[in-house]
């Protein structure tokens, strides 16, 4: 299996965009998990983006696994470990890793952007997809594939990541229903066209496309939405 060092596993960590949509491997803080006592826990979503929703609405329940104190793993030790995923330095330097053996359904309304305090880069969501292909099937499967696998999808969450930005002032992105309205524009703008962007987006030749038409949209979006003010 892969290694990944922490400049390398993670995105963002501690003051994270709220208009970054919730992610495989996005970690949260204070979270009482049905089944696992009263204490608030760490835990980290393991549910790859599409199941996680049905078009722009999240699924009522959401796959997560506990996240617990863990030695560093540094190393030839990455290629041991399958039952967790690393998270060196996640908070205060502190070492800590996700343990797949305890993964549960969790409540979506607990997974409040107000309590995520880490996101993953794009390779690691790759190293944590392939540590749990790794700990269900015991099979060892490349980061490439992974990769050109998961391209569609998180290509998409790039773009509405950008596009809110885009249509939305600072003060609205505050605004968890306006969060959820602009989202669900930005899923129809994907939908539109034969074939849909959406599908387009499988072949990562139209990647580039794509996103210059969804700035150039979101642009306009924007002018609309200060238009109608």
């Amino acid at each position: 299996m892969d290694q990944i060092d922490p400049d390398e596993l993670y995105d963002e960590r501690e003051d994270i965009s709220r208009a970054r949509p919730l992610l495989q491997g996005d970690v949260f803080d204070g979270i009482v998990l049905p089944g696992f006592g009263e204490n608030p826990r760490k835990v980290q979503i393991v549910a790859h983006p599409c199941a996680m929703r049905t078009g722009a609405s999240l699924s009522p329940r959401i796959t997560v696994a506990p996240i617990e104190p863990y030695r560093a793993i540094t190393g030839k030790a990455w290629h041991g470990h399958p039952r967790v995923m690393p998270l060196a330095e996640l908070v205060s330097g502190k070492h800590f890793a996700a343990m797949f053996v305890d993964i549960t359904a969790c409540p979506v309304e607990l997974l409040t952007k107000e309590r995520r305090i880490a996101t993953l880069s794009n390779r690691g969501i790759f190293v944590l997809q392939q540590r749990l292909i790794k700990h269900y099937t015991r099979a060892e499967t490349e980061l490439e594939v992974l990769r050109s696998q998961s391209a569609p999808v998180l290509t998409e969450a790039e773009l509405l990541w950008d596009w809110l930005e885009t249509v939305l002032s600072d003060l609205e992105i505050d605004d968890d229903d306006l969060l959820a309205v602009e989202a669900e524009v930005f899923e129809e703008w994907m939908r539109s066209g034969s074939p849909s962007r959406q599908e387009r987006l499988r072949a990562e030749t139209n990647h580039a496309d794509i996103r210059r038409d969804a700035q150039r949209a979101a642009v306009e979006r924007a002018r609309t939405r200060q238009a109608e003010k």
